[in-house]
């Protein structure tokens, strides 16, 4: 029998949910420089532009067949005025260490959509 970390063996598994993974990778998003909100692409147009109640909708999580390796779909609204590849490799950067920080999962990819444009008033 196996032991785990200073002589434990495995209590059992940890599972995390994809609305969990997405949570974390929006509230990640939500924090970098240009991004002014997330957004459903599959949303009614009333609702595309999503408040953050909604806003873990904006992203989407596969787990790759190895159980261990996330991809992750992000759909973004960006402030106008900002860098595109810019915004979007820096949010790639903290999505993907707050994932594997948090929940010791590898990320394959974080593939992100710039989906709107909005100008400030």
């Amino acid at each position: 029998m196996s032991s785990g970390p200073a002589g434990r063996r495995p209590l059992g598994v940890t599972r995390v949910a994809n609305q969990v993974v997405a949570w974390i990778a929006v509230l990640t998003a939500l924090q970098v420089p240009g991004v002014h909100a997330m957004y459903q692409a599959a949303g009614q147009s009333l609702e595309r532009v999503l408040r953050r109640s909604l806003a873990h909708r904006g992203a989407r999580v596969q787990l790759r067949e190895d159980g261990t390796t996330l991809d992750i779909d992000l759909f973004l609204v960006l402030l106008a005025g900002n860098s595109a590849p810019e915004v979007g490799r820096e949010v790639q950067r903290r999505v993907a260490d707050a994932v594997e920080r948090m929940l010791g999962l590898s990320v394959g990819s974080i593939d992100v959509h710039i989906s709107e444009v909005v100008f400030a008033s």
